[in-house]
């Protein structure tokens, strides 16, 4: 009986460790994480049904209008007397459009297509951009996890150390206070850094759909792709390549678009009717125009709605240009801030702040420096390392939104043809 439990526990572990170590090893890049979160967001969704809604209107516009047919019986008896008989009447009318007013009708329709693909364009973006941002913030927050553990391991070093020179009366038992007060600092952190971790990975997990494993990984590095320098003309890129700026852009037209087709209200409209009717003594057939006269609605006030649509879409327009403007101008002084202070790690200072603190404890543990200098070394190097972590996380952070305002890479991937 106990072998058969023990054979069975095996078996059990055998097929549960495999997909626990799966659980745990699995890993993903910003582009799978970019297409979960697409494959998962409500609000592209809704951008996806607004661009088939937004063809559909097209393929209608882009259609003749139908034709009215009315078709009425009756009966009906002679004056002078004798049998009553039938009598009926077929109708058919066919709209006719004017070439100015079809045209501006089907102009509206194309500019509302092209508005909801700009429009779901916009929302992708979006999407992409708070996926790359939750995801370099948990590379920062995780890195400030292994700088805060580390800073436990130091912290608990000292501890020891001063524990022993205590009990050989080498130092006082204040010492050893202060050590401890120390270390249950650095815990603290720990539990702070951790906490702040984990919630940013949930949020991470809930824009992805909540898709993701428990234990996931992200493949990039917190570095990235390196402090490369920005390419010039940026401001020119942003006024021709803006997703939301062509979007407002579009919004102008569609607005002069509005006040054509109101204009071309003012003109009458023409039906063509084809008839047949078969009365008591007679049968008819007629061919004639139909003429719908704009006398009491001229369209005035479509007119005038579409004008003051006008001005507020130009208005909306250049306020998105000044606001995108104003966001490119700090994004790139973030990033020229962040890519300065990567440069004095670069030549030297977190060696430096390393060095430091080795010099400090060594010469602590031989008496030539105080406790209080080791804390200080220990204080600044972490702070050197955090400041370094925080340096690549914000040029990180600023190049997503360089590139968002851009919709686009700040460098050009290199091809066959520019190699």
């Amino acid at each position: 009986m106990r072998t058969h439990w023990v054979v069975s526990l095996c078996g059990a572990l055998a097929i549960c460790l495999p997909a626990v170590a799966a659980e745990t090893a699995t890993s993903y890049s910003l582009n799978e994480l970019r297409e979960l979160a697409r494959s998962a967001h409500p609000t592209l969704e809704s951008a996806e049904a607004a661009v088939a809604a937004a063809a559909g209107s097209l393929r209608e516009a882009r259609a003749y209008p139908n034709p009215g047919l009315s078709v009425t019986s009756g009966r009906g008896r002679p004056r002078d007397g004798g049998d009553s008989r039938s009598e009926t009447a077929i109708e058919l009318a066919q709209p006719i459009e004017l070439p100015g007013a079809r045209r501006w009708r089907r102009r509206l329709a194309e500019l509302g297509a092209q508005g909801a693909a700009l429009d779901r364009e916009v929302v992708r973006a979006m999407i992409d951009t708070t996926v790359t941002r939750l995801a370099y913030t948990e590379l920062l927050e995780r890195r400030r996890a292994e700088i805060v553990e580390e800073s436990v391991r130091i912290a608990a070093r000292l501890l020891e150390l001063l524990d022993r020179r205590v009990e050989l009366g080498e130092s006082s038992p204040l010492e050893a206070v202060k050590a401890r007060s120390e270390w249950f600092a650095r815990r603290s952190e720990v539990v702070d850094v951790n906490r702040s971790l984990a919630a940013t990975r949930s949020a991470l997990n809930l824009v992805c759909g909540g898709r993701l494993s428990r234990s996931f990984e992200i493949a990039e590095t917190l570095e990235g792709p390196g402090a490369i320098p920005l390419p010039p003309g940026l401001a020119e890129r942003l006024r021709e390549r803006s997703p939301v700026l062509m979007r407002s852009g579009l919004a102008v037209e569609e607005a002069r678009a509005h006040i054509e087709a109101a204009r071309k209200e003012r003109f009458p409209r023409f039906d063509v009717i084809a008839a047949h009717e078969t009365e008591l003594d007679k049968t008819a057939t007629s061919l004639g125009v139909g003429l719908t006269i704009p006398l009491w609605n001229r369209g005035s006030g479509r007119v005038a709605a579409a004008t003051a649509g006008q001005v507020r879409a130009d208005a909306d327009r250049r306020g998105a240009t000044r606001e995108l403007e104003t966001a490119l101008a700090r994004a790139v002084a973030a990033y020229e801030g962040a890519r300065s202070a990567i440069g004095l790690h670069e030549e030297g200072w977190t060696d430096t702040a390393e060095q430091a603190l080795a010099i400090a404890t060594f010469s602590y543990e031989n008496g030539e420096a105080s406790l209080l200098d080791v804390l200080d070394a220990q204080r600044s190097y972490l702070g050197v390392r955090s400041a370094e972590a925080e340096s690549w996380a914000a040029l990180a952070l600023a190049r997503v939104e360089i590139e968002q305002l851009l919709d686009g890479p700040l460098q050009p991937e290199k091809t066959d043809e520019t190699r």
